[in-house]
C-alpha cells in the first residue's frame, strides 16, 4: 500500500486576500471650481433684475477660472482626481464671465444712448 498517496480534498479553498488599490482622492480646488461655475450660470439671467446676483455671478466665475486653473496644476503634480469638473468649472467660469462682461457693456452702451437723447 502506498502511504504518499491522498485522497483528492473536495470543497472550499480559504478565501485569499484580494487588494484593492485605494482611490485617488479628487481635488477639492476642482470641485469648488464646479460648484462656483455653476452659481455663476444660474445667477447670470437674475442679474439684470438683481444687480446684487449679477455682482455674485461676476466674481463667482472669475474665482472659478482661477480654481480650475490651480486644479489643473495639483492634478499634475499630486496626481488626484479632478480633471473633468476643473474643465467643466472653467468653462462654466468663462462662458458666465464673457456673457456679465457683455451684459454690461449692452447695459452701459443702452444707458449712454438714451442720456444723449435726452440731453
Amino acid at each position: 500500500m502506498d502511504n504518499n498517496y491522498k485522497d483528492p480534498q473536495y470543497g472550499f479553498s480559504p478565501p485569499n486576500q484580494s487588494y484593492v488599490p485605494a482611490q485617488a482622492k479628487t481635488s477639492g480646488k476642482a470641485i469648488t471650481s464646479l460648484i462656483l461655475g455653476i452659481v455663476s450660470l444660474i445667477t447670470l439671467p437674475l442679474g439684470g433684475a438683481i444687480i446684487f446676483l449679477g455682482t455674485i455671478g461676476f466674481f463667482s466665475g472669475i474665482v472659478a477660472i482661477v480654481l480650475s486653473s490651480l486644479a489643473f496644476k495639483e492634478i499634475k503634480r499630486v496626481q488626484v482626481r479632478g480633471r473633468g469638473m476643473a474643465i467643466a468649472g472653467l468653462v462654466c467660469g468663462i462662458v458666465a464671465t464673457a456673457l456679465n462682461v457683455f451684459a454690461f457693456v449692452i447695459s452701459f452702451v443702452i444707458g449712454f444712448m438714451s442720456a444723449m437723447n435726452n440731453a
